[in-house]
């Protein structure tokens, strides 16, 4: 993930499993932790970890383990835009090759971006910024459009 402009505050929870960057998940206050999308009418808060790098050649190596350090999670707010290659193809978008600024985009259970032409019944919703590539994946901006 990589952001691009985000105002939402940052916090730190425990994980009980491993997570990767760039996902849109749900925070469990009871326990402390944050876990992938489950139901996208929830709350979500993307998580981008600052990437703890040892023996891995680039960023897109690094994920999230359990016991390790705190996840560090973003609370968007509308006009946020960020990157990410987390992307889900089961909404009206089948390929990264279809995807045009302007589309929107909502979290599907797992914790990745969907997206569609028509604007979803979800409680965070995104419009597309631009098709881009990091660390040489495929990945989208999104703008944070709506926020409940």
């Amino acid at each position: 993930a990589r952001l691009d402009l985000v105002k939402g505050h940052a916090n730190h929870y425990d994980i009980e499993a491993d997570l990767e960057n760039g996902l849109l998940a749900e925070i469990d206050y009871a326990k402390g932790t944050v876990a992938p999308t489950t139901d996208a009418t929830k709350k979500q808060v993307l998580v981008a970890s600052v990437a703890a790098l040892y023996d891995s050649v680039d960023e897109s190596d690094y994920i999230n383990k359990v016991g390790g350090f705190k996840v560090r999670t973003y609370e968007l707010e509308k006009g946020d835009i960020f990157t990410t290659t987390q992307l889900d193809f089961s909404g009206d978008r089948a390929s990264i090759d279809v995807i045009i600024k302007g589309d929107y985009a909502y979290a599907v259970a797992g914790g990745k971006l969907a997206f569609s032409t028509s604007e979803p019944t979800a409680s965070q919703v995104f419009r597309v910024v631009e098709t881009t590539t990091l660390n040489g994946y495929p990945a989208v901006a999104v703008q944070v459009e709506k926020e409940d």
